[in-house]
């Protein structure tokens, strides 16, 4: 695979499946940010190795590609950075503005019940026994509060994005090779980002997951160029296979006692340094979905429009998502666990991401109108 050819801003793609996929990715991270509830157990972390963070973490990549990598390709990589480092400063922003509102979630609840566990159940309990240091970690990164730690792994993957850039101008297997060599070191010698003021790494390996960041760049590319996957029924039915055994292992609660005499990361299931049977199960999904005429049944489809829109406007239908998971997991610990509990918070917080999703579309079409008939004044 060379690198892409240039295209114009106008021909530049946009894939419906992208924002289908993302919009989906959205509402299982919301659902598995409120532990516990009935319908987690339907999402599709409990049929396969992998979740949605490594579909979700993918498709950022693709949609980085589709966005940025047509200036790297032209010679306007200055340019194209600032950009970039724009949206960086945005997910920063956003960040701490979910922490802080997260945090006055369970404030409240404490206030309310006393039970200062609600804290450190989240990991927000340094902020208030060593204020000092823990405002320190929050401005830094370094501190990575429960459920709150997936921006702070896209904000290390966009700044790493423009040397992934460069790389793909030149070739894109030189830039997977160079990004599966990072991914292999930090394996082999457990490299992280560490945490801060608390003892640790982070819960999201950025050294391991920004090989998804940049395979999820190389379809792009693909895509860019105007090419599909290579459709090869042995691959289609291997990755198939994967997928029904990954099914049926986690499905049956089988949990293996040996040890082998390979690198861990090649046969155990760590998410936090995406261990190898967790990328290979994103990857035969993805290409099984890749393979179906997905795109097609997308195009004039009604009922996929409102996950299309979700992924549309992922970054405020996340930190939508974040805020109502939090006050779930609040509500949850201090109510009555129920199934009408359950159809409440995820029915209600599901309706409320298509509400602003649909609000948003709407204001983007109005303002995409008004600056037609600008234009043609």
């Amino acid at each position: 695979m060379s690198s892409p050819e240039p295209a114009t801003e106008s021909k530049r793609p946009r894939l419906l499946g992208v924002d289908f996929w993302r919009g989906l990715a959205l509402l299982t991270i919301f659902v598995n940010h409120i532990p516990g509830n009935v319908f987690e157990r339907f999402t599709h972390r409990n049929f396969g190795f992998s979740d949605a963070t490594e579909i979700f973490v993918m498709l950022a990549g693709v949609a980085a590609a589709l966005a940025y990598l047509p200036k790297f390709v032209r010679g306007r990589s200055l340019p194209a950075t600032f950009r970039i480092y724009q949206r960086v400063f945005q997910l920063y922003m956003v960040h701490i503005f979910l922490i802080i509102i997260c945090g006055a979630i369970i404030a409240r609840a404490v206030m309310v019940s006393g039970d200062f566990r609600l804290f450190e159940a989240v990991h927000l309990d340094i902020l208030i026994n060593d204020t000092i240091p823990g405002l320190i970690g929050l401005a830094s990164l370094g501190m990575q509060p429960a459920y709150l730690n997936i921006l702070p792994l896209y904000i290390v993957l966009l700044v790493l994005a423009p040397a992934l850039f460069l790389l793909a101008r030149t070739s894109v297997p030189l830039m997977l090779a160079v990004s599966g060599g990072l991914y292999i070191a930090a394996q082999f010698l457990w490299l992280n980002l560490p945490t801060y003021p608390m003892e640790g790494n982070w819960f999201f390996n950025p050294l391991c997951w920004q090989f998804m960041f940049a395979i999820g760049i190389a379809m792009g590319a693909l895509i860019l160029k105007g090419e599909k996957p290579k459709r090869s029924p042995i691959l289609f039915w291997g990755s198939v296979v994967y997928l029904l055994i990954s099914m049926v292992w986690i499905v049956s609660g089988f949990w293996h006692s040996w040890e082998l005499p390979l690198p861990r990361f090649i046969w155990e299931f760590d998410k936090t340094n995406l261990f190898l049977p967790r990328l290979l199960h994103a990857l035969a999904l993805t290409y099984v979905v890749a393979y179906l005429p997905v795109e097609k049944w997308l195009n004039g489809n009604a009922l996929a429009q409102p996950f299309i829109m979700l992924g549309r406007h992922s970054l405020a239908v996340f930190s939508l998502g974040t805020v109502l998971a939090m006050w779930g997991q609040v509500v949850r610990a201090q109510a009555s666990h129920g199934l009408a509990l359950d159809i409440l918070l995820i029915s209600g917080g599901i309706l409320a991401q298509f509400a602003l999703a649909g609000v948003l579309e709407w204001y983007r079409s109005g303002t995409s109108v008004s600056a037609v008939r600008s234009q043609r004044a």
